[in-house]
């Protein structure tokens, strides 16, 4: 087991982070008079694409693009705010980001780590405002914010593509759908913690995607009726006789829960996701034994400089490392793959969504990532995260439009 504790890597393994990962972005930001938060916009956008989990159905949900802008330098995030609430009110939501204003650059992103680390904020409010900022920076040192981090992988990853369905025949369209897009070679299947129910669907999906496909799964914890971990192995072990390759969080464990299932279904991957949110407590409890690969889940971190070295840990133990998704369709999708890249991960979930909703599609004017041939692929490193959008175009497209300052 590797255990990093959290005293020690703010303490040496955190100084030589900060120094990668802090030190040469804010040296960036010298001027104080130049570089503050001017002003802070968000878009809505209401996507009303069912996704269907274990726990829940999502009817619909609300995306808020975020703009923070430093001169004239225009940073980029995205936030999954609500759900099932088509009445959502984003600037009571985005009125924490008034604290931010007239702050320099630097301060703001120490600010947003901060008030995460300490509770003040969760992760979908620290997230999207660190995004930002570090876009922001990037563009000010007119670099890639990903070299500025130290992140030298530039290999392309797989894309994952991901169906939330119930019904098999509503799953078979979304496997078309993944057809068209190109992106067969790695494929996520919700599930429901109903054996019978996932699996037909492993059936179905493992022949129509046919042997070359890495299936994978995501029951969310759904697997709640079993006595033992044997009980659950058999289950894990019936799921991957019928065509499934690895599954993410199958059920509530303990660590302990975790090595003894990896160890008992043997060659079929667990996938931990719940264990590691967010980064800077992943990082005391990562054990390699608790499965074959782990994953990074967006709007569950936090903070990225904590992130980036999780990520560091599990590929440095030989694990296997998931960037996720949180149903991501727009500017936060580049960031994470540009992540994905750099850190060398074996697949990204957050991809863009056109199916679900175009109007990001319809509004970039420059991006620095792109899907080719089934792999997520840097097209060309811009400054920052490389995104530009056409405003006049998202104010026409968005459900609402709110400028805090």
């Amino acid at each position: 087991m590797m255990n990093i504790n959290r005293r020690q890597f703010t303490g040496s393994l955190g100084a030589i982070m900060l120094s990668t990962i802090s030190g040469n972005i804010f040296s960036t930001c010298n001027s104080d008079s130049e570089n503050k938060v001017d002003g802070v916009s968000m878009y809505l956008i209401n996507v009303t694409k069912a996704r269907n989990f274990s726990h829940s159905t999502w009817y619909n949900r609300q995306h808020i693009f975020v703009k923070i802008q430093s001169g004239e330098h225009m940073g980029w995030a995205e936030a999954l705010a609500n759900k099932n609430d088509l009445d959502f009110d984003i600037k009571k939501w985005g009125s924490y980001l008034n604290e931010l204003k007239g702050m320099p650059i630097a301060k703001a992103i120490e600010y947003c780590r901060s008030n995460f680390l300490q509770g003040k904020w969760n992760a979908k409010m620290s997230e999207p405002a660190l995004i930002a900022l570090y876009d922001i920076t990037g563009k000010i040192a007119n670099k890639p914010t990903i070299e500025l981090w130290g992140l030298k992988n530039r290999e392309a990853v797989f894309g994952l593509f991901c169906i939330l369905e119930k019904d098999v025949n509503q799953a078979l369209v979304q496997a078309q759908i993944a057809k068209e897009q190109n992106l067969t070679s790695h494929v996520k299947i919700k599930m429901f913690g109903d054996v019978e129910i996932d699996l037909v669907l492993t059936v179905a999906l493992r022949k129509f995607f046919g042997d070359e496909s890495f299936l994978m799964a995501d029951a969310n914890r759904g697997y709640k009726k079993w006595e033992s971990i044997d009980e659950l192995a058999s289950i894990m072990t019936n799921l991957h006789a019928a065509g499934l390759d690895a599954m993410e969080d199958p059920a509530e464990l303990t660590t302990e829960q975790w090595i003894e299932l990896q160890t008992k279904v043997g060659e079929f991957s667990l996938i931990p996701d719940r264990p590691m949110r967010p980064a800077h407590k992943a990082l005391d409890l990562f054990n390699k034994e608790m499965g074959h690969y782990f994953n990074i889940h967006p709007d569950t971190m936090g903070t990225f400089k904590e992130a980036v070295q999780l990520g560091k840990t599990i590929k440095t133990n030989k694990r296997g490392l998931m960037i996720g998704d949180s149903s991501l369709i727009g500017p936060a999708c580049t960031f994470w793959q540009q992540l994905a890249i750099g850190v060398g991960a074996s697949w990204v979930e957050a991809i863009e969504k056109p199916q679900e909703s175009d109007v990001f599609q319809k509004c970039v004017k420059k991006m620095s990532t792109s899907v080719v041939n089934g792999k997520i692929k840097i097209t060309k490193l811009r400054p920052g995260f490389g995104i530009e959008m056409d405003e006049v175009k998202l104010k026409t497209l968005a459900d609402k439009y709110v400028q805090l300052y």
